[in-house]
């Protein structure tokens, strides 16, 4: 190498790694210190006669998406003050805030640790204890997020009447125009695809019934229902254009509007059933599909005498309720608050109901009014999300993702009860977990308490540790995020493309669950991305009672 190929790559390395000093007012300066990338390592800020009042050093490691952070500051003697780090993981997830105090002898007096597992969310915090020289664990204070009920609600007659005569009230009002409402215009014909959504298992000569939907992507692949899909001719405007529009034919039933409860029953033996789609008035040609009859694994068990609920029911997903149903939901009712909840599909069982869109996470109690019923349960409701919805990058690029589950925050401790309800929660999870099982972590100390017990247990203890079948507080929630493009990008940090979290009641005690990873595009265009939150909780059972005479259908 010459000498002046040698004088040029220093000169370029002292122009890279340089310092810029700014006014911070009060004759005070800023020391701006750059490493050879551009990036600020340290800021010293400095008082009128050049004395160090604080200095702030970023550390940034290979890999790492974010810095980690050391603040310092100091008394006019030039002793230590305060010192304050924070240090983060690979995918920029918060790990720890560590915080030491000194008087200006320089004898610490304060300081506090807190600890953050982001794969759990679960926290552990020390405060300095000044008699002893040493940290002490101390419980980490709540989070401004959680807002847990302590106990798990209980309902009245009259409470659960009150919600079902509001919820009632609610769905008889006409909805808000938008787009979502509003009839299309025009005069050319729009064929769209909707779907006919069934139980996925019909007995013989049960009465049930599912409904046809407009978004048949929201209900595919979603357990204990099938979905058919069928491209309708809807015209340009007018009763046409809609649902309300339209009827639906069954062998052995009469025409029923397909904007309301298809109900039907499956005579034996019958292998496929003939739907028919035909616009009111018989414009136009009727639209015909054959599907094949969901058939039970089964007999039917006895009737139910209670009702049973997941404990968290997930946005986007059906509340799977079982006990004794008319198999026709145009017969049944359902709300979460006040806001209307439409069963998607009925059985002799089971109601699989929707989730309102407009219903936000957090302990929202479920009401279902069946015959002279009404059945109130303290369900909660929970949101997973990925934001930001963006699924493209060019090569070379990064971005973060955020693995967020609002709502199990406000589950009481009680409800953290570990079980498989629905029972398809387990064959979800082998899916992404092959062999997964349920958790048994509680189980021995069950079969311990019950058998020290057993002399003056009450039934009705005995019926709740039965349905349960496992202790409080060793329910969990697991929640997974799956690389579907591992040719397009990769996910740092991830076992073989897929993060897998099992949560329990300790991981929301600050709040919501949130992971951050990063995405590295490996080609320029789009990657594919999947996650889901399966609960392993107990069921809890609804509370019922009479219908009040002025909350009874109309």
């Amino acid at each position: 190498m010459s000498c002046v190929t040698l004088a040029l790559l220093l000169a370029s390395s002292l122009l890279a790694q340089h310092t810029v000093v700014q006014d911070a007012g009060g004759g005070r300066k800023l020391e701006l210190h750059y490493n050879a990338a551009g990036q600020i390592t340290e800021t010293d800020t400095l008082g009128p006669k050049g004395e160090l009042l604080e200095k702030d050093v970023l550390e940034y490691s290979p890999g790492y998406y974010v810095p980690q952070s050391i603040s310092t500051s100091y008394w006019p003697n030039g002793r230590v003050h305060k010192i304050t780090e924070n240090n983060y993981d690979s995918n920029s997830n918060f790990t720890r805030e560590y915080i030491q105090v000194f008087d200006d002898s320089g004898k610490q007096i304060g300081g506090h640790r807190l600890t953050h597992d982001p794969e759990t969310n679960i926290y552990a915090c020390a405060d300095w204890n000044t008699a002893k020289n040493v940290y002490t664990t101390i419980e980490c204070p709540a989070g401004e997020e959680s807002g847990g009920e302590e106990t798990v609600k209980k309902f009245t007659a009259e409470g659960a009447n009150q919600q079902l005569a509001r919820a009632r009230q609610a769905a008889m009002q006409p909805p808000k125009p938008g787009a979502a409402t509003a009839t299309p215009t025009g005069t050319a014909m729009n064929v769209r695809e909707v779907g006919l959504v069934l139980p996925a298992h019909i007995r013989p000569g049960e009465r049930v019934s599912g409904s046809v939907v407009e978004d048949p992507d929201s209900y595919a692949g979603l357990p204990g229902i099938v979905v058919t899909r069928v491209a309708l001719p809807f015209a340009g405007s007018g009763a046409g254009a809609t649902l309300a529009g339209w009827k639906v034919e069954l062998s052995g039933e009469p025409p029923q509007s397909a904007d309301c409860p298809i109900a039907l029953t499956v005579p034996p033996g019958q292998i496929e059933l003939a739907v028919l789609f035909r616009q009111v008035g018989n414009e136009g040609a009727p639209v015909s599909k054959a599907i094949p009859t969901p058939s039970a694994p089964h007999a039917k068990a006895k009737p139910a005498t209670t009702y049973l609920a997941p404990a968290i029911c997930l946005k986007s997903q059906l509340c799977m309720v079982r006990g004794q149903f008319s198999g026709n939901s145009s017969k049944s009712f359902a709300a979460f608050e006040e806001r209307p909840a439409k069963i998607v599909a009925e059985t002799s069982d089971t109601a699989y109901v929707a989730i309102p869109e407009m219903t936000e996470p957090g302990s929202r109690p479920l009401v279902i009014a069946e015959g002279t019923k009404v059945i109130a349960f303290p369900t909660v409701v929970a949101k997973f999300s990925m934001p930001p919805d963006r699924r493209d990058l060019p090569k070379g690029e990064k971005m973060l993702i955020y693995l967020t589950l609002e709502g199990p925050e406000d589950l009481p401790d009680a409800q953290w009860r570990a079980g498989n309800y629905p029972p398809s929660n387990l064959e979800e999870a082998r899916k992404v977990i092959p062999g997964f099982e349920v958790p048994q972590a509680a189980a021995a100390a069950h079969e311990k308490r019950e058998a020290k017990e057993k002399d003056k247990d009450s039934d009705k203890d005995k019926e709740k540790d039965k349905e349960a079948g496992e202790e409080s507080g060793s329910g969990q929630i697991l929640l997974f995020a799956r690389n579907l493009t591992p040719a397009a990008a990769t996910f740092q940090g991830a076992n073989n493309g897929t993060f897998v979290f099992r949560l329990n009641a300790d991981s929301f005690k600050r709040g919501e669950f949130k992971y951050k990873f990063v995405v590295e595009a490996l080609t320029s265009g789009s990657f594919g991305l999947e996650g889901n939150a399966i609960p392993f909780l107990a069921p809890v059972t609804g509370q019922q009672f009479p219908i009040a005479p002025n909350t009874a259908a109309q």
